[in-house]
């Protein structure tokens, strides 16, 4: 009787871990957004806003979209976003600097998740765009500022992608002209980058100088899945237990 239990045990446990395995893959992470509260901040450095755009659902289960334009007296911004709840950030951004000098700018985005991801992730991100002499002046330059990378996918509110790390510049070739941001897309297809847990938010931090009049585009785009294989170890090991008290 004995050997029958144990058999049906561990029978049960290989085809209840067989299913955990399955079920771990990215595309069902089911990270729950809460609102989804889609907060940018945008500005100079020492000088910026955050903004609390309403996120509205996409005809894609867990997914919102979100689109607007902002204008100050230093700068002006549209966006065109789509977050997921699994999670993912997508985002297309077009920033112009109406001041008569070069400034430092942060454009960021951040999404907070529940439930936390652990005990690891997977992630990747990339990033990629123009900027333009959008004043016909002559010149248009988009550069890091010292130690700080072009981008950053964040992982709650700490660094875990950077992307063009400093230094790093483009510059329209000729008056009127545009220059392309090279697209890097590190992690994808995937994602393949181990990173940390993530318990509270994701998010994406773009830094760097603008010239004068001018527009800098960008396309950008972050995701964390769950670590499938970390997740179906400590599931099948909790199986294992639970198993092993009944007998």
């Amino acid at each position: 009787m004995l050997q029958r239990k144990s058999y049906i045990s561990v029978v049960t446990l290989g085809l209840t871990c067989a299913v955990v395995l399955g079920l771990m893959v990215p595309a069902t992470a089911g990270i729950v957004v809460l609102g989804p509260d889609v907060q940018i901040e945008v500005g100079v450095v020492g000088n910026t806003q955050i903004l609390n755009p309403l996120a509205s659902p996409t005809e894609v289960a867990n997914q919102f979209s979100t689109n607007g334009l902002m204008s100050h007296a230093m700068w002006d911004l549209d966006w065109s976003m789509t977050v997921d709840t699994d999670p993912f950030i997508n985002g297309v951004f077009g920033l112009t600097n109406n001041t008569a000098a070069t400034q430092t700018f942060v454009l960021n985005v951040s999404l907070p998740i529940a439930p936390p991801v652990t005990p690891s992730s997977l992630i990747g991100g990339s990033v990629g765009g123009s900027v333009t002499d959008a004043n016909n002046s002559g010149a248009a330059t988009v550069a890091t500022i010292a130690g700080v990378p072009f981008y950053n996918g964040l992982i709650d509110g700490v660094g875990a992608l950077p992307i063009y790390p400093d230094p790093f510049s483009v510059s329209a070739p000729f008056s009127g002209g545009t220059a392309n941001i090279l697209a890097l897309n590190p992690g994808l297809p995937g994602p393949t980058i181990p990173g940390p847990a993530a318990l509270t938010s994701i998010g994406i931090n773009h830094t760097f100088t603008l010239t004068a009049g001018d527009t800098i585009a960008l396309t950008s785009f972050f995701v964390v899945v769950p670590e499938p294989a970390s997740l179906g170890l400590l599931a099948c090991g909790a199986l294992l237990i639970g198993l092993k008290r009944r007998d």
